[in-house]
Parts: C-alpha cells; sequence; structure tokens
C-alpha cells in the first residue's frame, strides 16, 4: 500500500494541463482549460482542467480527478501502477511496488520482435536484402524513412525464420499461431514471407502484431501478403502507422487516413507525419474509437478512384458516429497519395491540403450525383433520396442549403424536397444518467460486495474467498454470480482485465457492476481493503444463509403461517447473529 503523504507529492508534482494535453487537445478559457472530454461522446467541450486546484473534470459525466485518477482512468490500469508510473516521471521512488505479473503474452510479443529485428538485418546485410533496398529507394525511400518505418525483408530461403527461431529456443506452436510459420503436408516447416519487402504492423503501445509482405515482382499477382488473424493481430483493431504517429498527431490535433502503407509513408517523406493506414480493409467503429482517444478530427486521404470514393463513402458515417469532425481531401486524377506525390511532388502535395479539402456534404453530394442523368427517372428518384438520407439528421441551416442546391439541380420545387422529420438522431446528446435513490446495503451485503472489489483487486483474495465459501455463502444472488465468476476467470487468467472480465458477464450481471458495484464509493475512491478486512467480511458472508432463512422465518410469523418450530428457529437465529455481530 502507498503512503498518503507519497500520493500526495505525487499529484502535486504532476501537472494536470500538461498530462490531460497528452490526451485531450485543450484551449484556454480564463483560469481553466477545456477540450471535449475523452470518456463520453460529445461536440462542445465540457472538460475542464484547472491548474489552480490540479484537478480535471467533465461537466457533463463527472469523470476526472487528480492527475493519478486521470491517468489510471484514461490508461485503465490500477491506482498503484498510475501511482509509480507518474512519481518515475517526477523523480519520485517508490519501493512499495509489488512484483510485476508477467504478461501471458510476453513470449509471443517477443517471438515478433524477434521476427522484426531478422527482417531488417536482412534488408541490409543481405545480397537480395540489397535488391530489395533498391527497390525500396527506386520508390524515392530513404534511408530514415526505411529506418522509421522498421522496414525489412524476407529472404527465398524456404525456412530461414524458422530456423533461426527454433535455435533461439521459440516453440513450432507459437510460431504457427502466430502466422510467421506454416507446416506442409509432409511435416516440415517454411516461412509464410519469402522474398517480399516487410513492414512490420504494431499495436497501440509499439509492440509487433503482425507482418504485411509486398512482392517486388510486378507479374506476381498478389501484391500483399498480410499475417493471419491471430490472438494479438486483428486488422479490425488496428491502423498503421498509429503508435509511430502519435506525437505528430498531438501536436496536429488531427489524423490523416490513408488506404495504404506506401500513402503512409510518402506522406511522412512529404512532411506530413500523422498519417494512419487501414490496412486495405473497409474502416471499422473500433478503428475510428482509437482514432477518437487521440485526436479530434479526422482527414480522409483515401485513392482518388471509385473504389477509394466508395471507401470514403463508407468511411464518413463510421467517424462521425464517434464525435469526430471529418473532412476529405480529393486527389485528382484518380490517383493515390503515393503516385501524387511522386508525379507531382511534395510542394504540389502540400497545396492539395488548402484547395482540395472537402466537408463531408460536400464530397457525398458530388459522389452521388456522378454518372447520373437527369433526363433519367430512375437517376432522379435515386439522386434526390440519397441527399436526403445525407441531410436528414443534419442542421436545419444545411439542410436547406442542400434543399436549394437539389431543387436547383433537379429542376424541381423546394416544396418537392421534403425531409422527414428526426426520429432518432445520428447523434444522442450526452445526459448524465438520472440519480436513483440508493438501497441502503446491510452488513451481509457489504461484506459480499467488499469481497467482489479485493477480489478484482488480487487473484490471491480471489482463490482465497473461493476457498473459504460455498456457493450458498451469498446476501445477494447477483453480487454472488459475479464473485464465483470471477474466481471462474482468474482459473485461465494470470491478471484481471476489467473490461476483459465485463464481457464474461451476462447483461444483467454486467449492468448490476456499473450501475451499482462501481458506483460504490469503496470502488471509485480506490480505498484499500486489508488482509485482516477480507478474513471479517468471509466470515460475515458465512452467516449470509442464517440471514436469508431468519428473514424468511420472519416474514412467515408476521403473516401468521407459522408453527412453533418456526419461532424457536427464529430465535434460535436471531442470537447466534446477535453474538456473531
Amino acid at each position: 500500500m502507498i503512503d498518503q503523504k507519497l500520493i500526495d507529492e505525487i499529484n502535486e508534482k504532476t501537472p494536470i494541463v500538461d498530462l490531460v494535453s497528452e490526451f485531450v487537445s485543450l484551449s484556454k478559457k480564463g483560469k481553466n482549460y477545456m477540450g471535449l472530454c475523452p470518456f463520453h461522446q460529445e461536440k462542445t467541450p465540457s472538460f475542464s482542467v484547472s491548474p489552480e486546484k490540479n484537478i480535471a473534470k467533465c461537466m457533463g459525466c463527472g469523470e476526472g480527478g487528480s492527475p493519478i485518477n486521470f491517468y489510471r482512468k484514461i490508461k485503465q490500469i490500477s491506482f498503484d501502477d498510475a501511482c509509480h508510473d507518474l512519481a518515475e516521471r517526477a523523480g519520485i521512488v517508490l519501493k512499495t511496488r509489488k512484483e510485476k505479473v508477467l504478461d501471458p503474452n510476453e513470449h509471443l510479443f517477443n517471438l515478433l520482435q524477434e521476427t522484426a529485428s531478422f527482417y531488417q538485418f536482412n534488408l541490409k546485410n543481405s545480397e537480395k536484402g540489397h535488391e530489395a533496398l533498391k527497390y525500396l529507394q527506386q520508390r524515392q525511400m530513404t534511408i530514415d524513412s526505411i529506418d522509421h518505418f522498421r522496414l525489412g525483408y524476407a529472404p527465398p530461403f524456404s525456412d530461414t525464420l524458422y530456423q533461426l527461431l527454433k535455435d533461439k529456443g521459440y516453440q513450432v506452436s507459437d510460431m504457427i499461431k502466430l502466422g510467421v510459420v506454416k507446416q506442409k503436408d509432409d511435416g516440415s516447416y517454411y516461412d509464410l514471407f519469402s522474398d517480399r519487402v516487410i513492414f512490420p504492423i504494431t499495436d497501440f503501445k509499439g509492440r509487433v502484431v503482425g507482418f504485411s509482405g509486398r512482392t517486388m515482382n510486378s507479374k506476381e499477382s498478389i501484391k500483399y501478403i498480410n499475417s493471419p488473424e491471430t490472438s494479438l493481430f486483428k486488422k479490425g483493431l488496428l491502423l498503421y502507422h498509429f503508435y509511430e504517429g502519435l506525437e505528430d498527431i498531438r501536436k496536429t490535433k488531427q489524423i490523416i487516413l490513408y488506404e495504404g502503407f506506401f500513402d503512409v509513408i510518402s506522406s511522412y517523406m512529404a512532411d506530413i507525419k500523422n498519417g494512419v493506414a487501414t490496412m486495405g480493409t473497409a474502416l471499422t467503429k473500433d478503428q475510428a474509437k482509437l482514432m477518437k482517444q487521440v485526436a479530434p478530427s479526422v482527414l480522409i486521404a483515401y485513392d482518388g478512384d471509385n473504389a477509394g470514393q466508395k471507401a470514403t463513402d463508407h468511411a464518413i458515417p463510421i467517424l462521425e458516429s464517434q464525435g469526430l469532425k471529418v473532412e476529405v481531401l480529393e486527389i485528382p486524377d484518380k490517383m493515390d497519395p503515393d503516385e501524387f506525390i511522386k508525379d507531382y511532388g511534395p510542394e504540389a502535395y502540400d497545396k492539395l491540403f488548402y484547395d482540395h479539402i472537402s466537408d463531408p456534404y460536400q464530397f457525398r453530394y458530388q459522389y452521388y450525383r456522378k454518372g447520373k442523368k437527369f433526363d433519367n427517372a430512375n437517376d432522379v428518384k435515386l439522386f434526390k433520396n440519397q441527399i436526403i438520407d445525407m441531410i436528414k439528421y443534419a442542421d436545419t441551416s444545411i439542410q436547406a442549403m442542400y434543399q436549394r442546391k437539389l431543387s436547383l439541380d433537379l429542376n424541381m420545387p423546394l416544396e418537392a424536397i421534403e425531409i422527414p422529420k428526426k426520429v432518432v438522431p445520428r447523434e444522442v446528446p450526452y445526459l448524465p444518467p438520472k440519480k436513483e435513490i440508493k438501497k441502503i446495503l446491510n452488513k451481509f451485503e457489504k461484506a459480499e460486495r467488499y469481497l467482489v472489489f479485493a477480489m478484482l483487486r488480487s487473484r490471491e483474495v480471489a482463490m482465497l474467498v473461493k476457498k473459504s465459501l460455498k456457493v450458498t455463502d451469498f446476501a445477494d444472488h447477483m453480487t454472488a454470480n459475479i464473485r464465483l465468476k470471477i474466481a471462474n476467470y482468474y482459473d485461465s487468467h494470470v491478471k484481471m482485465d476489467v473490461n476483459d472480465f465485463l464481457d464474461t458477464l451476462t447483461h444483467d450481471e454486467r449492468e448490476h457492476m456499473i450501475n451499482h458495484l462501481f458506483m460504490d464509493t469503496i470502488w471509485l475512491e480506490e480505498e484499500p481493503i486489508t488482509d485482516e478486512q477480507v478474513t471479517a467480511f468471509i466470515e460475515i458472508n458465512k452467516l449470509a444463509n442464517d440471514k436469508r432463512r431468519l428473514d424468511y422465518l420472519i416474514q412467515k410469523v408476521n403473516d401468521d403461517n407459522f408453527t412453533d418450530a418456526d419461532v424457536e428457529e427464529r430465535d434460535m437465529l436471531m442470537k447466534k447473529l446477535k453474538t456473531r455481530k
């Protein structure tokens, strides 16, 4: 347990404005700073940061707190880990850190890092690698950019990586699980990537989780081969160059969203360094959420061809649903960013950011209009419906503007362009939940709830509780179900991940945890629960059966539906529970 004086010192030596600025775009408003709340979706900044009080708080949802509490919540880590991270930044030595539980996937991350290093070494230190290096330089890549993106080369020999990893003691089952090695029908092993330029893919912490390999042979029908989906590599959750671009993303307060690796790389060399890519797949809601965590604005810079425009149309509502400001970079001549930079140079590309930017409505209006003939009734009907659908949730001024535009283009009266009344808005403004009258817990319910908190914080406590209590030892059936599931979770996990655990619960159990247990002051304030308290709570919980039985008997007596034996048992239980207070 960390001494309160040290906690206070860590908070005092961590300027809240500097800390919050790492995660939220802030602007000065009087004495304080304001920004969009990182804990809920909103359009109007309500997250207030006070340098004078050294605290942050959302006026809408109430989230925030001291530097330690803000950091804990934004990073989704424990109170102790937040204290140690911020103490290290502030130059404060803490000696109470518990031995860190190893990530059960650490050996897999190490294997992938070893693989990435092998490919990087081969690019610069092998004869075939020099051919790959020459190919990259012909694509106008510099050594600095090659190093920044950690590009590599997979040699053409079928099992070179397999032999290297085996010699270093890695299990072949892990190589196959991560998709870097495959097995033939005859039982032999071979490398997935062969004679390809390698692009390592990292997660939001900068750890290598997968690879993409590009052929250098223009006659090859398959340009890219990607790592298969694994427990670590899920394309719908990742963005290429997200971690590496974080510093520039936070400086510019914007993300530029590309389709391909070379678009990101060429833009980086053109000094536009806040770019990420979706790796050839349609944008997902999870990727939009990831972007929302670090920037308020996204500029879509997909290819200028029909496929790129279709992908842009798909991406716009997904990004807007997360409260992101969206703009579109329209690249001329159906080119992609990489091609445009190579043909016209960085200066011409930079100029596009001034005179080829559209808002989502401008882009979609022109995109929907393309190829339609306004003397064809089917085209007129389709275009009209597309535009009405586009603006039906928009601000009334935007609706009026596009109604007039549609009226002129289709040569029809305004009255004929009727926008349906809003039924369900696309973006519902955040309203804090109504305060409910809190149920007053008895000591048995409190003991059970506090045991759940202690179990969430410690695997050892969870195992002790599991050993000490029977399934029938419970005060509240919903809390008891959660208690049992926590114990089961630890059977297959070394460390508790609360978000992951919530996914194992039923809807009702999850609602109970979020709306009741997690609203308890003990949980919100991270109040410590000692070993002595855990022991006492276990003993109280053992009596919960008796308390339920007593309540039942009291009700029977009150309803005049009892026997002498019921009264005798009631009195015995009352005496027993009274003596065990």
